[in-house]
């Protein structure tokens, strides 16, 4: 008797404590007020990214974030707060752009550190005021509270980096030392070039040089030559070289980023036709949608393998026309890197052959780069 009573004690502990609810856990970094001005001062940063100070106001408590940008996603970090219970460094808030630029889907972590769904936006003419709809702790009811930006500084040109470049593209790695395939008329006339990869580590930026154009073909090759860069393990793609009308193709790549945001967009369709403007036997002819900055970007068939360039999309004059584009044909861009190099530019076959489209875009996004000219 008395052993079950004992039992029956134990299971009536276990069973409030597995009962209690779970103590909400936020992310602890490492980032302090001195490492993110020492990040954004050593390259170029989005309008989101700075060192912020909450704007007093009833029942808005004291706060210092610093945003820093971490993968595709803007972290808010506490460097300061009264709030007890919250340390330097724990993630407030993360930010993830949206199709508007300046606009952000958030989610903040309320004092008591449970999340709350909601959505901000950083005034683009100042750069300055940062607004996040929350909700009233007391009367319960949605309002718009502000951090005002405290660094950078406004005015210090040697401070803001502004995104100068005259214009953007997309590529793709071909080796895993860092030769990167384009089209020749993103990278033309180029004093400077920067590829953008958002990796496996998160978003890293490099500088590149052109090594060899073939501007009738519309295709180039870049290699990075930045001393941060590491060699790739492996390209989980081979290129194929021919492709029937009617099969599935995806592209990978940046367009539009400056109003659609930095993030990677995806978009597919079908090869219409194994020909070009007026049969140019060059191209395919796609049904992927195309939009400025999707250029150089690589043309995936189904198993994952490069089988094109997007390149561009028909303006016909007087015709409305809609999703009839371009890609130049893989065996082009091979004919290319064979005048630099004897080997053969990529490991096949594909890995990811079985992988459904989801699961091919999470490793081949590793690949594909966002390309500035300046």
């Amino acid at each position: 008797m008395k052993n079950k009573t004992l039992l029956l004690l134990f299971l009536l502990y276990s069973f409030v404590i597995s009962a209690q609810p779970a103590e909400n856990i936020t992310e602890l970094t490492k980032w302090t007020d001195e490492s993110i001005r020492t990040a954004m001062s050593s390259r170029k940063f989005d309008p989101i990214e700075g060192i912020y100070k909450s704007y007093q106001r009833d029942g808005m408590p004291h706060y210092k974030i610093g945003i820093i940008k971490d993968g595709s996603v803007y972290k808010a970090i506490i460097l300061e707060t009264e709030v007890p219970g919250w340390k330097t460094g724990e993630v407030k808030a993360v930010f993830e752009p949206g199709a508007v630029k300046g606009m952000y889907s958030t989610k903040w972590y309320m004092s008591d550190k449970t999340p709350y769904e909601t959505f901000s936006s950083v005034d683009m003419e100042s750069e300055t005021l940062l607004s996040i709809e929350l909700k009233d702790t007391k009367t319960l009811r949605k309002r718009l509270d502000y951090f005002i930006k405290t660094y950078p500084v406004a005015g210090n040109e040697t401070i803001f980096k502004k995104d100068n470049s005259i214009a953007s593209g997309s590529g793709f790695f071909l080796t895993t030392t860092g030769i990167i395939a384009t089209n020749a008329h993103v990278v033309a006339d180029a004093s400077d070039i920067e590829v953008t990869v958002n990796g496996k580590s998160g978003v890293s930026t490099y500088k590149a040089q052109l090594l060899i154009a073939d501007s009738p073909n519309d295709v180039a090759l870049l290699k990075i030559t930045d001393s941060e860069f590491k060699n790739m393990e492996t390209i989980p793609y081979s290129i194929a070289q021919t492709q029937e009308v009617g099969s599935r193709v995806f592209t990978l790549g940046y367009p539009l980023n400056d109003i659609m945001g930095s993030n990677y967009k995806v978009t597919d369709g079908i090869i219409s036709a194994t020909s070009g403007i007026a049969d140019d036997e060059r191209y395919y002819q796609i049904s992927v949608p195309l939009q400025p900055g999707n250029s150089g970007g690589p043309l995936f068939n189904k198993d994952g393998n490069i089988v094109g360039i997007t390149t561009a999309k028909l303006k016909a004059a007087g015709t409305k026309t809609e999703n009839v584009n371009y890609a130049l044909k893989s065996s082009y861009l091979l004919n290319l890197y064979r005048k630099i190099s004897k080997k053969e530019a990529v490991q096949p076959p594909s890995k990811l052959s079985t992988s459904e489209l989801q699961d091919q875009v999470k490793v081949l996004k590793n690949y594909v780069c966002l390309i500035k000219v300046y």
